[in-house]
């Protein structure tokens, strides 16, 4: 059986049509969207308008669209103005401040355009409105905070700040940058700002090393000679800093200070301390000698005595020597000390010998310069005493051990022997008696034991006092 569709008639499809844009305007609740008559009356209020401004259709509709511009704005007739604009130009697009019910304001992005019927004829307006007061306080927080970064940076006079691009080319350039290279921002902006750096750190790659750095650690600290406009130099101590948006790196930013005068304090500082060390170095020379000339001619016991001063005051020469050649003046490898030490009195026999083992353990110098004297102790009374017979072989190491410092002296000769206590043997022997003085002054403690063959000295002391 055949069934007919009912028949759908244009008035049909307008009904239609006319309730699907109702329900699109009524779903749109981030708009407000208004028509008016030609003069400004509401006849429509849409649900997004509500929702923005407040006011319910029944309370709007009827009335002037004007209500919802601020005083100043009603005063100064911008809602005509809107719609003059409006009627000649076919729109009038706006951004400004409006009112809600409630007498609060918010910052609304606006378009009035010309209502027209199907004969093309002006039967009123239909405005658009959409709430920025976000983007409005979020605009004037990014102005606020780069006023108040533009108003440092022209207060830092006594640091330059530019920033460059990820080619080197630089984009900006403050105050103290002018200040301190020379350079105004027509001659220097768009130009590489290699031309900062020294030949010699251009061939070195050093803008290329700051860059990467930067990206890799977050920042990269820099000190190094830097060139002004007029070709003098400077010390500069620096930082380089990547610069970053949403849309990924934009380039860096770096900020320098003239350091000019530290640096060459610091490196008087350096001379004078170095011309201080070889001229104590070369009074204890001068003492060891006088102390050898005396032994020549003295007794044996004194003889000996002299010769024991005449090897301390050596090994003092040599550790204070090795100490201020080291690059950082407060702290130390100790490994590398003690090997330089052992290096240095194997050295001086020529039947004895001294192996080393040791891992990195950073210590600060004056305790340095205890543990090479408690060493050198240990290494010679172990020549002197653990071989009747020269040539002897003598280990040393040091690790870090259960959070300590173990320092190990070892040898393989007549070992201890019953009943011997460190403490009891001190008080006949002026070297232990320097041994056990160093280890209290360390904070440590030093046990002796037999190695089967030989003996073992085994210093433990903190990392850190």
């Amino acid at each position: 059986m055949h069934v007919c569709s009912p028949k759908v008639t244009s008035t049909d499809l307008f009904e239609c049509g006319s309730d699907i844009f109702r329900h699109i305007v009524e779903s749109a609740t981030d708009y407000a969207i208004v028509t008016t008559t030609p003069d400004g009356i509401v006849t429509t209020w849409s649900a997004g308008a509500t929702f923005l401004l407040g006011y319910s259709p029944d309370e709007m509709i009827g009335q002037s669209l004007g209500l919802i511009f601020t005083f100043d704005d009603q005063l100064q007739g911008a809602f005509l103005s809107e719609m003059r604009t409006a009627h000649s130009d076919g729109r009038a697009d706006d951004n400004r401040w409006h009112v809600r019910k409630d007498a609060t304001r918010l910052w609304a992005s606006g378009l009035l355009m010309p209502l027209r019927d199907d004969a093309g004829h002006r039967i009123g307006f239909v405005k658009i409105l959409r709430d920025r007061t976000k983007f409005l306080q979020e605009d004037q927080a990014l102005r606020s905070s780069e006023e108040r970064l533009r108003l440092i940076l022209q207060s830092a006079v006594d640091y330059a700040i530019f920033t460059f691009d990820n080619s080197g080319y630089l984009l900006d350039w403050n105050v103290g940058a002018r200040r301190m290279l020379g350079y105004d921002d027509e001659e220097i902006l768009g130009q590489d700002a290699r031309v900062l750096f020294t030949p010699e750190e251009q061939e070195a790659g050093a803008l290329e090393w700051e860059i990467e750095t930067a990206n890799r650690e977050g920042r990269a600290e820099n000190e190094r000679f830097h060139v002004r406009k007029d070709g003098t130099r400077f010390w500069g101590s620096g930082l380089t800093v990547p610069l970053k948006s949403h849309h990924g790196g934009v380039g860096y930013l770096k900020i320098m200070r003239d350091e000019t005068e530290r640096h060459r304090a610091e490196e008087h500082q350096q001379v004078m301390m170095r011309e201080m060390s070889h001229r104590v170095k070369n009074s204890l020379m001068l003492v060891k000698g006088m102390l050898s000339m005396q032994a020549r001619g003295a007794a044996h016991d004194v003889r000996h005595a002299l010769t024991d001063a005449e090897s301390r005051i050596a090994t003092i020469a040599a550790v204070h020597d090795h100490l201020w050649r080291q690059p950082s003046l407060e702290t130390i490898d100790l490994a590398d000390f003690l090997k330089g030490l052992c290096d240095r009195l194997g050295q001086t026999s020529n039947d004895d010998t001294i192996e080393f083992d040791g891992s990195r353990c950073e210590i600060d110098s004056e305790r340095a310069i205890q543990v090479a004297l408690l060493v050198n102790e240990l290494v010679t009374n172990a020549f002197k005493h653990a071989y009747p017979v020269r040539g002897g072989k003598v280990d040393v190491s040091v690790h870090i051990i259960d959070q300590s410092i173990c320092v190990t002296v070892s040898d393989q000769g007549i070992g201890l022997g019953l009943g011997v206590e460190l403490r009891e043997s001190s008080r006949e022997s002026l070297g232990m008696k320097i041994v056990n003085g160093l280890v209290t002054q360390l904070k440590g403690e030093i046990v002796a034991e037999d190695a089967n063959p030989g003996a073992r000295f085994i210093t433990r002391m903190p990392i850190v006092v």
